[in-house]
């Protein structure tokens, strides 16, 4: 049988034995909804468990109103969002000029202009401030306490300073907060790397337990970081497979956010009947690098039969991680060490060091191939991979290990499902 798993822009075909296939997971296909800006323009007026933006912006006049957006890693339609909110602030006497859009980095590198023009349109580029987040320049960073989890809340200066905080965002699953979306825009988004460190090592021995929950500890710690912070008001997207908007949900932090993961469960949380002995993993649209690109390996990992074989697809178009070389440097360490000398203060970048330790454990669950033309063989291996220049070599591999009537599961949009095996 043909099979597929989109890759990067494209596809990659392969053939799977009928009797072979176990299962094929995709997000499921929802249409968008009839007219997209006015449900965005419902949303705002319509805020769940908030009162009105109105409400909350009161006499505008001399009053800054900080927007955060998520980067170009992420799929979030930021301009559909930012126009109907403008609007809607202009009618309360907002001006462009008191109104900042502020780019949530998390540890990834700077937006170039273009880059930001290609999330946010000609339009808000040129009529709004635009500000990349530093998530370790001090002086541009304000600390807030700590949570009662003890981590440190430490946030972006010009979000702080601003009088009305409003956040966008794009809801799909994720194996530390359980779903994107909501607070995890201001953690990692604009937080300081103390803070993004300690809330990833403290998800990262343990991270399996916690895709597509939204009560997890790690959540719920990012969730008293925004209400530290003082998050006023959140606006998320939950898309479809062709990204056009199904849902849009506004007002507080956390039940507004709720509520979009009650949507984003109908499109993205997929019911299997079993463990697949090999699982081929598609990552998108994770593309970026093997730090994004893990969110695929995670989902995989909770689909493959323990033991068994994953072939990892990711298109790694900037390699490992051009931010966080502490990936390679680490090679194959096991994540237990990792963690142990982040807890002696012997790593420097710990954000970085998280990520190796959560690939570690899914190194654990499963024999990884990684199959990837942005990844070299001497990196895979470095790292405690197998590799394959393609998936028919891949494959080869795995039903050598797995045996010749080995079941396969194929994953095509890894970083997007919540995985629930029967």
């Amino acid at each position: 049988m043909k099979q597929w798993i989109p890759y990067d822009n494209e596809k990659i075909e392969f053939d799977i034995p009928e009797e072979h296939l176990a299962w094929v997971v995709s997000p499921k296909h929802v249409p968008g909804c009839a007219d997209e800006k006015k449900e965005v323009e419902q949303a705002l007026l319509n805020p769940i468990g908030s009162v009105s933006l109105k409400d909350i912006l009161g006499d505008p006049n001399g009053k800054t109103v900080a927007v955060v957006v998520d980067d170009n890693t992420r799929v979030t339609p930021a301009e559909k969002l930012l126009l109907p909110l403008a609007e809607l602030l202009g009618s309360y006497g907002v001006k462009d000029e008191q109104i900042e859009i502020i780019f949530a980095l998390g540890s990834h590198r700077p937006m170039t202009d273009a880059e930001m023009v290609q999330k946010v349109g000609t339009e808000c580029f040129r009529r709004f401030r635009m500000i990349n987040h530093e998530y370790d320049n001090e002086e541009l960073l304000v600390d807030l306490g700590r949570t009662s989890q003890n981590t440190p809340v430490i946030i972006n200066r010009y979000f702080c300073e601003a009088d009305v905080k409003i956040c966008i965002g794009n809801i799909i699953p994720q194996f530390i907060a359980g779903w994107s979306g909501g607070a995890k825009i201001i953690e990692p988004g604009i937080s300081g790397k103390d803070t993004t460190a300690q809330v990833h090592l403290n998800g990262s021995l343990d991270w399996p337990g916690r895709l597509g929950n939204p009560e997890n500890n790690i959540r719920l710690d990012m969730e008293e970081i925004a209400r530290i912070a003082g998050v006023d008001f959140i606006i998320n997207t939950i898309l479809n497979l062709e990204n056009e908007i199904v849902h849009v949900v506004a007002g507080d932090v956390v039940r507004a956010h709720r509520k979009g993961v009650e949507y984003a469960r109908e499109i993205y949380e997929a019911r299997i009947p079993k463990h697949a002995d090999i699982v081929i993993a598609g990552t998108y649209p994770a593309n970026k690098d093997m730090w994004q690109a893990d969110k695929g390996l995670a989902a995989a990992s909770l689909m493959v039969r323990p033991g068994g074989t994953t072939i990892w697809c990711p298109p790694c178009r900037e390699g490992i991680s051009p931010e966080h070389p502490v990936l390679m440097e680490m090679g194959d360490r096991g994540p237990q060490e990792v963690y142990r000398l982040c807890q002696e203060d012997k790593i420097k970048d710990k954000v970085g060091a998280s990520a190796h330790i959560m690939i570690g454990v899914m190194r654990r669950i499963s024999h990884v191939i990684v199959c990837s033309d942005g990844v070299t063989r001497e990196e895979a291996e470095h790292m405690g991979f197998a590799y394959a220049s393609n998936i028919e070599k891949a494959l080869y591999m795995a039903y050598e290990r797995e045996g010749s009537d080995a079941s396969v599961g194929i994953l095509t949009h890894g970083a997007d499902i919540a995985p629930v095996v029967a």
